[in-house]
């Protein structure tokens, strides 16, 4: 967790600049893209001339309402957001979003918002439990098949295509399972193993391990392809958006003072992530905080938990789409 000096540094002191990297006839797809942070992401991007952005959402009539008050605000063409229905908790729906998304042009930029905090709400999603299903399955799942478009995509157009994860400095106070089995989603499953106050922070700890494996197998930085992916991830510091939305009782007053008190706005931290989603090859591989690269926590480092992590994971997602 980021020392007392550090949070108070990227909470109150930090200057966020907004973004200045144009992203000019770009194609963006933002996960969770109608509300909190997302939305914000997006006013970013088509401040910087985006072609197209596409609002991956899952409630269409929320995505429909968040595009129409951010095209009234920016005077924006109104064919520049299309808001499509994606829920991570779905199978069915991510190979549906991928399939519509492979019929584009192009996709120049994968943001990975979206996520949950399943306080309260246990039920087993891709066989395991719902924080880790939507935070970790669902996001890799959809990453992994949008990963031959944003291949196409650099080949074609002689761009350098990213995919961003938004992460938190939570994953450096994640308790990590010693004792698990052979799969950690499996040994999740049962709810006597979930520590509420915990799941967050596990969930983006494992978002870590998968995302640093990924990056290693996917045009690691010494590699000699000519057109390469960039794949990074950030912490966009603490900001007011609606994470908290599904606690309840003393624990959500706690945070929602605390939210009061320390969190930026979301506007600032979207700034941050749009800054990694732009931020080039030097990135690849790694974490983001404060809108500069910082070296990860010991706890990433730690090669046995990451590979085992990685295999339970590639088995699952065997299980949902079987490579061919």
């Amino acid at each position: 967790m980021p020392s007392f000096g550090d949070f108070v540094h990227a909470q109150f002191k930090l200057k966020i600049e907004p973004p200045k990297t144009s992203f000019s006839s770009k194609t963006v797809i933002v996960t969770g893209a109608n509300g909190g942070l997302g939305k914000e992401i997006v006013k970013h991007i088509i401040r910087l001339d985006a072609s197209q952005v596409i609002f991956a959402c899952r409630s269409q009539s929320k995505g429909n309402q968040a595009k129409r008050e951010i095209e009234a605000l920016l005077k924006c063409n109104s064919g520049i957001i299309q808001v499509w229905e994606l829920d991570l908790e779905s199978a069915a729906s991510v190979k549906s979003f991928v399939e519509k998304a492979n019929t584009l042009p192009r996709v120049d930029v994968l943001i990975n918002n979206a996520g949950i905090q399943a306080f309260g709400n246990n039920k087993a999603v891709y066989d395991t439990e719902r924080t880790l299903a939507v935070n970790i399955i669902g996001t890799f799942l959809l990453s992994l098949l949008l990963l031959p478009k944003l291949r196409r995509t650099a080949q074609e157009y002689r761009v350098t295509p990213h995919m961003t994860m938004v992460t938190s400095a939570l994953y450096d106070v994640a308790k990590y399972p010693e004792k698990h089995g052979d799969d950690i989603f499996t040994w999740s499953k049962d709810e006597s193993h979930v520590d509420q106050m915990n799941q967050y922070n596990l969930s983006k700890l494992l978002q870590l391990y998968a995302t640093i494996k990924l990056s290693s197998i996917i045009d690691p930085i010494d590699t000699d392809n000519p057109t390469p992916i960039v794949i990074n991830s950030l912490d966009p510091c603490f900001c007011k958006t609606g994470l908290a939305n599904g606690l309840t009782g003393v624990l959500k007053v706690v945070l929602k003072v605390f939210e009061w008190i320390a969190a930026r706005p979301a506007e600032e931290g979207a700034a941050l992530v749009v800054k990694a989603a732009c931020a080039g090859r030097q990135t690849h591989g790694r974490y983001m905080r404060s809108g500069e690269v910082q070296e990860y926590k010991p706890i990433v480092l730690d090669e046995g938990k990451a590979a085992e992590v990685w295999e339970a994971l590639c088995r699952r997602l065997e299980r949902i789409q079987p490579v061919r």
